[in-house]
């Protein structure tokens, strides 16, 4: 036949690995971006709480973040929702007073200690402060004890 052409199988070899290459290649741009990516970490680590707690209160979300605040008998309590294992948000479930993280299974008591799961430590706590008009601004980068209260 005309207009044939052969390959060996080194040639056939050569191409796959240039094309695993290539791959490769075009793979790393992406994987760089989605693992410097700031998209979920808060514009500013000052959270609003306009809501008032005045009674003793279970966990309530703040909105637009991860931060969640509690009145008990202590206090007032701000904790930040996120995994301590890699990250991922977690939710909590107040009819079984528990934090779940829905990537890796890692479960929190209702203080945020964990008690099942690869989480290595417990919940990020943050300080509180009470505005004049009597919100609450929650400082996310001042990480406070299990026990702090405001």
């Amino acid at each position: 036949m005309a207009g044939q052409i052969e390959c060996s199988r080194r040639t056939v070899l050569r191409f796959a690995w240039a094309g695993m290459v290539a791959v490769g290649a075009l793979s790393v741009k992406p994987l760089v971006d989605y693992l410097t990516s700031k998209e979920d970490q808060p514009r500013t680590p000052l959270v609003a709480y306009e809501k008032s707690l005045t009674a003793k209160t279970d966990w309530q979300h703040v909105p637009n973040s991860r931060v969640w605040v509690k009145r008990d008998d202590q206090g007032i309590a701000a904790l930040v929702a996120t995994c301590t294992h890699l990250g991922c948000e977690v939710t909590y479930h107040p009819e079984r007073k528990q934090w779940l993280c829905p990537c890796h299974g890692s479960i929190y008591d209702t203080e945020g200690r964990p008690v099942a799961g690869p989480a290595p430590k417990a919940l990020p706590r943050a300080a509180v402060e009470r505005k004049a008009d009597g919100s609450l601004i929650i400082n996310t980068e001042k990480q406070v004890g299990l026990d702090a209260r405001l």
